[in-house]
């Protein structure tokens, strides 16, 4: 009873008497009291306190387990042969001890993870800290970039490896949460702490990939532009200092430069593609200037990107959400207006300055630009060197026609002067070509070639006409010499036939002559009509066509008329010739020229028909190219759209009109392509001898194709945007109606807000109509965000539009370029998409101010009210206090009515002053003895302060000992841990490589084990039921009562062990059986040689780790010895200190006491003295008055003694000088002080709070108690959060002192820490802030500095250097180090301690300078502020922070009634060995899935009554292991369970645990059948909000279920692989390479998993499951081509490796016999064959099984045994949502199956499913981890059926017997 536990605690705490003793029911309660003390017992919040909770309780254990009254009472109860008593007196006791011994266990154990969660926190935070203040900036950007890069490959491999400790430290968290330990609450606190911050910090590092991408792609592009500026200025320097010529220049140096112009030219094409690539990257560079913020603000805002997301406070910015950035003065934090208009300090690194960079763009089109230059250049210097070339080659033929003559023409043959013609007009025309738009030929110098080239024909022709009659008088004057030669060698009268011959000689010669030309003249024109036709598409080429068409028909008919002429006469010549040679000659001639004559008609009719169709074709394609160019030139004029709408429904007119005119001008090109087809016919109608003359009509018609597929393209570029600009219409005209209708309520209601605010208020009654009009004002600006957000969607819709347009007609433009070869100039494009953009952008800036205006107003009339209440509450107190004035002068007149009766008085009081004098005497004497006691008093005291000082330094020492004990024990334990993990390595491996050589021997002697286990499981229990019969016999013979009882129990024994003994016997049997089996079986192991030989080596390999075993187990001993060892010295060591230091508590109690004694009489004795003093001093100013004389005083002189000029500061002695010099004393001051008139205690009385005061928050006030604590203390009793504790002590520390607001004393960091007022976690960081007041050192030249200058120089952080700061303005002033004072902030700013920038923010009272916080209210204030709202302490003077009490609502009651528990229990067959699921999942004989369905359906159901507040009772049944619970009324209200099972429940019909089987099962029916029937999918189980629509839709048509493996077949039996990833977040199916660019799979997975593709039948297409090969599927873009080349081999698997011998395709199983194939691919292969159905063997097209294989020989019997032994291959993938190491073959198991195309899916996730998150799943889309503020996206899941993870699952190696044990 109560009554009785007192009783005991009395005796207890006073002590027991030599012949008192504990009675039984004494003990009982005792034992109560302390079981009820220890279980209720506090845990500490840190290290610090659990250590003291330790401390204390190792106390409270040895005084347990040292009792003397237990000793006496147990021997007592022995006395009385109690032995009942006894027994439960010893188990109570035992209880008590192991209770006791455990909360020890609990208190290292959470300790130590303590510990060891607050070291990774400090290292995350540490890691977090560097990285939010590094600059992204442009400034040093190529050297930090590289830096950067090296640092962010470090922390990620830290990250890694930190990942691994993490987990370690998760599992060691997880297995004290499920015990559970008594405070798991605080220690799962710590972990979600360091859950959240590794959270944050993933999410830094994936911010930190994205800038080093951006700001490296940054740092690129500008090197590239500007080197590729310097590339071509370089290379136009070469071409106008390497490529100049003129007239002058030699033939062969133009030639030359011919050639390097053209080489030149290629090197500048190389060019224009790195130019264009320049241009396009422009438009993706980030701005990084606009980071700097020394950077010139312009008027435009700058927007920024989220790169993750973020939440402060209730404002959240998500990943690619965009704000605009206020303020970034702060490196690692900008002020950013949010989406909504919600102001939000972001750290830096997770925000973004987007693209366009306008440096960079402009940057780009001016190397652009300049390359056009350098081609135009180029262009210039080549036309000027082809006409030079031209030129000199025309000169040359000039210069030989000119200098021709009659007599070289005669010599020529007519071939070779036609030639020298030919070679002239060619050239000519050359130069007429090539002279266009050269500047080397002016008109004037045009004019005089072509007159030079007319002088020149004319020559020639002069001498050609010259030439007939210049070769006919050669040849008569020949002949007429020879015939005067025959006429003088003749005689006489011959002389009338030699006349006649000579005649006949001369006509004839003149007729062969002629003839001889009229053949050349055939024979010239026949040569014409056999060469190459050649007409130019210039504009004259129709012209060209008829001048050769005239030419020709007149040659030919000039020839033919020659011919007639010549006949004729030729005739006339034979009827007079004789000679018949000649005139047989002459009729050849005749007869030949004929001939040649016809078939030059025939040719000519034919050449002239095809230069008609010819001239007709040119005719037509110069009409089409002439419509082509006119609507190519029309459609190339804009290069944009507008934003009027009017303008573009007239362009869309003039479209359809142009297109209107292309149609009617149709029969033009449709005329063009007849008169092609004709020119084609007529070509082809020439043939015969005059083959070779044709017309090159591949140039022709080439031409025509290029015009019709031009007048295509401007049919379809017309249509094309008529179609865009149709759709731009619709979107432009939505856009001006909302932008328009948006702006002008924008207008008008910041007209409104304008004209509200413009408005004075002189009542409170206006005022509140005022502010009701502001809110639906306000409300109504709210209300308009999804306009704003509408018109935001509009213009981008726009723009996007816009883009498209000009992309199309820069395409096209483009295009033509191309084509034609022509180069547009092109103006700078003002696209109206910007500005477009820019008026959403000032639309959308508007809207915010006037947003943030509105919501400012509202705030500050809402000020304003209060502000007038409070004001009409203080004019009634006004009026009450002038009330209260008047009556107060009504009482002073009464006082002074009542004075005048006590000066009356006074005279009798001068009568009793005789009297008084006398009594002076005996009072002087009074106060010497006094003074005599007092001095012995501080005596005393001083050598009892002495005697605690020298105990504390001995406590000092002992601590100092202690803790050096702790720290050697923590390496010790440290050490220990180390290697116990290396032994526990070391033995896991061995063991495992044991299991390995064991398995073959296992299969042998499983038999023969199983008969020996049930043989000892038998000895065992043989031997524990006669070691309980040998317990009952002791029993037995000490109690007679139980005799018959115990005879009984025996006989049933005897029974039990007789029958043991059979069936020991009948097991002996069957162990000489089994060793006749073992003798069988080792006859049989004589065949089996390979075998035995293999066992052997394993059995050594065995040994050699049974001897590693016994080493590591020795040095595990001889360890553990030295840990015990260890533990013994600590606990002498303990014991010494806790008898330590309960003597110095002892010793303090004592003197204590002996201060509280003297203070006493101290105090009387100065009241005493202060009470005659005062009387003293009373009666001599009575006596003074009475005696009416006055008393001369002598005058004492003061010496000129020099007066110290030294006064004690902050932390020293201050120089009265620094003083003056600080404004703090005037000069008169030290006048004074020099004449003596002031002292140094005057000095530092007036000047106290600046030299030595501190009116600081010293403490904090209790109100709940009246209690006044230390801020440490406060902290740790809850009052106080450690951010606000370590803000108020920092405030202190830098303020001059600690304070001990108890005691009222002022101390050092050093001493505050020693006296406990504050902890270790806050040593170092209070040692940082007292240095604002000792000084900061400069590192580069060790001097002192204050505290400004060290944050100027980055030795302490702004924010907090500022509230260091304000806390000293507001406890005194501005600290000076150096002269250890203060000074006012005025003083400061002065002597320029600090800026003008840090003067405004210490004397203005903004956002900057609120860095404390109210813990009552949580308003964010300044320390000043925070200061007002503190209370003054009457006794001390302290400052001190009052903690309302805190009214706690009223909570609802519970009453537990009933408990039901439901364990599941396995049970292995072979051992009969029970453990729990966590046991057997830690023991790898159940996976991760099994362990999770399992642990599901273990429960603990309670069934709760819960009152509510309103008094209604709630019937509830809780789990808690899941801690689900269903309310039964809210069950029953929504019909999921019926009233009649609910009677069943209540009547006991159905237990508890039935009861909430029947209520789970039923919720999840419900809930699976409205997921079923919803036309969407659901949203997540987690409520963070519903998923997109669009994301909804997408995921619709996917039906997945999860199938056993042997149904995910295909028609031929076969199991299809692994063939897609399902992304768990995103719920879509995906490829695997797409999967691997997300960053779900990495690379090894991702070419493992498509390796048993390719080997297994090929590549699956995931869309519908067919199989590719690996070419095919590097087509469709399923693989890239790297991994094709990689997955050869795999293929190879699959058709077969080709044996050069033989010329028989292998499997890989034979490939890898031969050495074709290396065995660890090889291997892989087969195993990845093997699981999906078989090994393939590509000669015969189909699977084979293990038996196939071994009789083909492909395997031996050890490689088949790996094969088939699935359990144990080799896990080469990294599970993509597990993140673990996994086989194939588990892969395969944990697939999903899509119904439709039989695809396999495994599942991935960007986040691990098991343990803390990995830090390489940085590039995964859609990834939603928590912000550092702990929020978490939550998971999606759609209309996805996942099925039962277990219901695939095939064990073949271990069967498990599980039982549910309900309790």
């Amino acid at each position: 009873t109560p009554s009785a536990q007192t009783n005991v605690k009395a005796r207890l705490c006073s002590g027991l008497s030599g012949s008192d003793s504990l009675s039984i029911g004494e003990f009982l309660t005792y034992h109560i009291f302390f079981l009820h003390l220890i279980e209720t017992s506090q845990w500490g919040d840190n290290s610090a306190d659990i250590e003291q909770q330790l401390i204390s309780h190792r106390k409270f254990h040895s005084s347990i387990q040292r009792s003397p009254e237990v000793d006496k009472a147990k021997v007592e109860l022995i006395k009385k042969g109690d032995k009942a008593n006894q027994y439960a007196l010893d188990q109570e006791w035992d209880t008590l001890q192991k209770m006791s011994h455990g909360r020890s266990s609990q208190l290292r154990e959470m300790q130590q993870i303590i510990e060891a969660i607050s070291r990774q926190i400090m290292w995350v935070n540490v890691r977090e800290e560097e990285e939010l203040v590094f600059d992204w900036g442009d400034k040093n950007i190529d050297l930090y970039i590289p830096k950067k890069q090296e640092s962010y490959s470090k922390l990620m491999s830290a990250l890694e490896e930190k990942e691994k400790d993490l987990n370690k430290l998760k599992l060691k968290v997880d297995s004290l949460l499920k015990n559970p330990h008594p405070a798991s609450d605080k220690i799962e606190a710590y972990m979600d702490t360091l859950q959240t911050q590794w959270s944050w910090l993933l999410q830094i590092t994936k911010c930190i990939h994205v800038h080093l991408k951006e700001n490296a792609a940054y740092s690129e592009f500008f090197k590239e532009a500007n080197e590729m500026y310097d590339k071509l200025q370089q290379a136009h320097e070469n071409i106008r200092k390497k490529f100049t010529s003129d007239r002058n220049t030699p033939l062969e140096n133009l030639l030359e430069l011919l050639k390097g112009l053209e080489k030149e030219k290629e090197r500048i094409m190389e060019n224009k593609r790195q130019v264009q690539h320049l241009v396009n990257k422009s438009k993706s560079i980030v701005r990084l200037r606009q980071r700097n913020p020394e950077e010139e603000k312009s008027s435009i805002p700058v927007m920024v990107q989220a790169l993750c997301d973020f939440k402060q406070d209730q404002k959240v910015i998500l990943k690619g959400n965009e704000g605009i950035l206020k303020d970034n003065s702060q490196r690692s934090k900008w002020q950013v207006t949010g989406p909504g208009g919600l102001d939000m300090l972001v750290p830096s690194v997770c925000l973004l300055v987007p693209p366009p960079n306008s440096l960079g763009i402009n940057l780009a089109n001016k190397n652009e630009q300049y390359y056009e230059a350098i081609l135009s250049v180029w262009n210039q210097l080549y036309i000027n060197i082809k006409s030079l070339i031209s030129w000199q080659y025309y000169v040359q033929d000039l210069t030989r026609i000119n200098s021709l003559t009659i007599t070289m023409l005669s010599r020529m043959r007519p071939e070779e002067y036609r030639s020298i013609l030919k070679s002239l007009e060619t050239h000519y025309s050359e130069f007429t070509h090539c002279c266009h738009g050269s500047e080397m030929f002016k008109d004037e110098d045009k004019r005089s070639i072509e007159s030079q080239y007319t002088g020149a024909q004319a020559h020639y022709d002069h001498l050609l006409v010259q030439l007939p009659a210049y070769t006919e008088e050669g040849a008569r004057i020949l002949a007429a010499k020879k015939e005067e030669a025959k006429v003088v060698a003749t005689k006489q009268d011959h002389v009338k036939k030699v006349v006649v011959k000579k005649k006949v000689a001369s006509v004839t010669s003149q007729s062969l002559t002629e003839l001889h030309e009229l053949r050349l003249r055939l024979e010239g024109a026949e040569a014409g009509l056999t060469q190459h036709i050649h007409i130019c598409l210039a504009e004259d080429g129709a012209h060209d066509c008829g001048l050769r068409i005239t030419q020709l028909e007149r040659d030919v008919d000039s020839i033919r008329e020659e011919y007639l002429r010549l006949k004729e006469r030729v005739l006339k010549e034979l009827e007079n010739m004789t000679d018949s040679d000649k005139a047989t000659f002459l009729h050849s001639q005749l007869g030949l020229i004929n001939e040649r004559l016809g078939s030059l008609d025939e040719c000519s009719a034919a050449y002239l028909q095809r230069l008609r169709a010819l001239r007709a074709l040119l005719q037509s394609v110069s009409r089409a190219e002439d419509i082509i160019k006119v609507h190519e030139a029309r459609l190339t004029e804009k290069e944009t759209t507008s934003l009027n709408p009017a303008e573009v429904g007239d362009y869309r007119s003039t479209l359809k009109s142009m297109r209107a005119e292309l149609e009617g001008k149709r029969a033009v090109l449709v005329s063009m392509e007849t008169e092609l087809g004709k020119a084609v016919h007529w070509n082809g109608q020439v043939g015969g001898a005059f083959h070779r003359c044709d017309v090159d009509l591949s140039r022709y018609s080439e031409q025509v194709n290029q015009l019709s597929d031009r007048w295509r393209r401007i049919q379809s570029q017309i249509d094309s945007r008529l179609r865009d600009l149709e759709g731009y219409l619709h979107l432009l005209q939505q856009y001006t109606t909302t932008s328009s209708v948006l702006s002008e309520w924008i207008g008008a209601t910041r007209q409104k807000h304008d004209a509200l605010q413009a408005t004075k208020i002189d009542s409170i009654t206006a005022l509140n109509e005022h502010l009701n009009q502001q809110k639906v004002l306000n409300s109504e600006i709210k209300g308009k965000r999804e306009s704003v957000v509408s018109v935001l969607g509009d213009t981008d819709a726009c723009v996007n539009s816009i883009k498209d347009y000009e992309l199309e007609l820069a395409s096209y433009s483009a295009g033509l370029e191309t084509l034609l070869n022509i180069h547009m100039k092109r103006t700078m494009l003002q696209s109206p998409s910007t500005k477009l953009t820019e008026e959403t952008t000032l639309l959308q800036t508007r809207y915010i101010e006037l947003l943030t205006l509105s919501g400012d107003y509202n705030k500050y009339l809402g000020e304003l009210h209060n502000n007038m209440e409070t004001l009409k509450m203080r004019n009634t107190r006004i009026d009450l206090l002038e009330e209260e004035l008047r009556l107060l002068k009504e009482d002073i007149e009464d006082h002074n009515a009542k004075n005048s009766s006590l000066e009356e008085a006074l005279v009798r009081y001068r009568l009793e002053l005789s009297q008084s004098q006398e009594q002076l005497l005996s009072v002087e004497e009074v106060k010497r003895s006094t003074a005599l006691q007092c001095s012995a008093t501080q005596d005393s005291l001083a050598s009892t302060h002495s005697q605690l000082k020298e105990l504390q330094e001995q406590v000092t020492r002992l601590t100092s000992l202690n803790e050096e004990e702790k720290r050697k024990r923590r390496m010790a334990d440290e050490r220990y841990g180390e290697q116990q993990d290396e032994h526990e390595q070391v033995l896991r491996r061995r063991q495992k490589e044991l299991e390995q050589a064991n398995w073959a021997k296992m299969e042998v002697e499983k038999s023969v084990g199983d008969r020996e286990r049930e043989a000892e499981r038998l000895k065992k229990q043989l031997e524990e039921e006669v070691q309980r019969f040998k317990e009952l016999e002791q029993e037995l013979s000490k109690t007679s009562c139980l005799i018959q009882s115990t005879q009984t129990q025996y006989n049933e024994i005897v029974m039990e062990r007789d029958a043991l003994l059979l069936k020991l016997k009948q097991t002996n049997q069957d162990r000489a059986r089994s060793q006749k089996l073992e003798e069988e079986l080792n006859h049989m192991k004589v065949s089996l040689e390979s075998e035995l030989r293999i066992k052997l080596c394993l059995q050594e390999e065995n040994e050699k780790i049974k001897k590693d075993f016994l080493y590591w187990k020795g040095q595990y001993e001889s360890k553990e010895g030295e840990v015990r060892q260890f533990n013994s010295e600590k606990e002498k060591l303990e014991r010494e200190r806790s008898s330590l230091k309960t003597e110095i508590e002892r010793l303090m109690r004592e003197q204590r006491a002996v201060e509280e004694r003297y203070k006493s009489r101290l105090l009387i004795t100065q009241t005493q003295f202060s009470e005659l003093t005062s009387v003293r001093d009373s009666l001599e100013a009575e006596l003074r008055k009475l005696r009416e004389r006055p008393y001369a005083f002598a005058k004492h002189t003061q010496t000129d003694e020099k007066k110290p000029m030294i006064v004690k500061g902050l932390r020293g002695e201050v120089s009265v000088t620094d003083l003056m010099n600080a404004n703090l004393l005037e000069k008169s001051d030290m006048d004074q002080l020099k004449e003596g008139k002031l002292t140094s205690q005057d000095i530092e009385d007036r000047l106290r709070s600046y030299l030595c005061g501190s009116t600081c928050i010293a403490g904090v006030f209790n109100e709940a108690n009246d209690k006044t604590l230390s801020i440490y203390q406060a902290m740790k009793e809850g009052l106080l959060k450690p951010g606000t504790t370590l803000e108020l002590l920092e405030a202190q520390a830098a303020s001059g002192f600690m304070i001990d607001p108890v005691n009222n004393l002022c101390l050092t960091v050093a001493d505050a820490y020693k006296r406990g007022l504050a902890g270790p976690e806050f040593k170092d960081k209070l040692l940082s802030a007292e240095r604002a007041v000792t000084g900061y050192k400069d590192p580069g030249t060790d001097k002192i500095i204050s505290l400004f200058q060290a944050m100027e120089k980055g030795l302490i952080e702004k924010g907090h250097g500022i509230r260091l700061l304000e806390a000293q303005i507001a406890s005194g002033g501005i600290i000076d180090p150096r002269h250890g004072h203060r000074i006012e902030v005025v003083t400061a700013y002065k002597k320029g301690y600090f800026s003008k920038e840090m003067n405004q923010i210490l004397t203005d009272e903004g956002d900057e300078s609120k860095g404390f916080f109210d813990p009552n209210n949580q308003d964010n204030l300044t320390y000043l502020q925070l200061k007002k709202r503190c209370i003054i302490d009457q006794k001390t003077g302290l400052v001190l922070l009052s903690i309302k009490k805190k009214k706690e609502p009223p909570q609802p009651t519970t009453q537990k009634s009933t408990l039901r528990k439901r364990r599941v229990v396995i049970v292995d067959p072979d051992t009969n060995k029970e453990m729990s699921v966590k046991e057997a999942y830690d023991k790898g004989l159940i996976d991760y899935e099994i362990f999770l369905e399992l642990s599901q359906q273990e429960c603990e159901w309670e069934e709760i009554t819960i009152t509510t507040q309103d008094g209604s009772k709630r019937l509830v049944i809780f789990d808690r292991k899941t801690e689900i619970q269903y309310d039964i009324r809210e069950l029953l209200e929504k019909n999921v369970i019926n009233q009649s099972l609910y009677d069943q429940y209540r009547s006991q019909m159905i237990t508890l645990t039935q009861f909430a089987d029947i209520v789970t099962s039923q919720t999840k029916a419900n809930r699976s059948s409205a997921s079923s029937s919803s036309s969407s999918s659901t949203s997540s189980s987690k409520p963070d909000g519903p998923s997109s629509p669009s994301s909804l839709n997408h995921i619709a048509s996917i039906s997945v279920s999860l199938a056993c493996p042997a149904e995910a077949v295909v028609l031929d039996g076969e199991q299809s692989p692994v063939g897609a990833i399902f992304d768990m977040e995103a719920l879509e199916k995906i490829s695997i390479s797409e999967a691997h660019k997300r960053g779900l799979v990495d690379s090894i997975s991702a070419q493992r998993l498509l390796e048993a593709q390719a080997c297994t039948g090929g590549i699956v297409n995931p869309s519908d499951g067919r199989r590719l090969s690996i070419q095919e599927a590097s087509i469709q873009g399923i693989i890239e081509n790297d991994m094709a080349t990689r997955l050869k081999p795999a293929q190879k698997a699959y058709i077969g490796f080709e044996d050069i011998k033989c010329k028989h395709k292998m499997s890989a199983a034979e490939a890898m016999r031969e050495k074709w194939l290396p065995y660890e691919a090889g291997h892989r292969f087969l195993e990845f064959q093997f699981v999906t159905g078989g090994l393939y063997d590509p000669e015969l097209g189909r699977r084979r099984t293990i038996k196939e294989a071994l009789k083909e020989g492909w395997l031996d019997g050890r490689g088949a045994q790996k094969l088939q032994d699935m359990r144990h291959h080799a896990k080469n993938l990294t599970c993509p949502k597990t993140k673990l190491k996994i086989s194939y073959k588990e892969a395969m198991d944990n697939c999903l199956v899509e119904e439709n195309t039989g695809v396999k899916m495994l599942q991935a996730a960007s986040a691990s499913s098991r343990g803390i998150s990995s830090p390489y799943n940085l590039s995964a889309p859609g990834s939603t981890s928590g912000s550092r503020t702990g929020s978490r996206a939550g998971s999606r899941r759609g209309s996805v059926d996942l099925g039962s993870s277990g219901s695939s699952r095939r064990y073949s190696i271990y069967t498990f017997i599980i039982l549910i044990t309900i309790m």
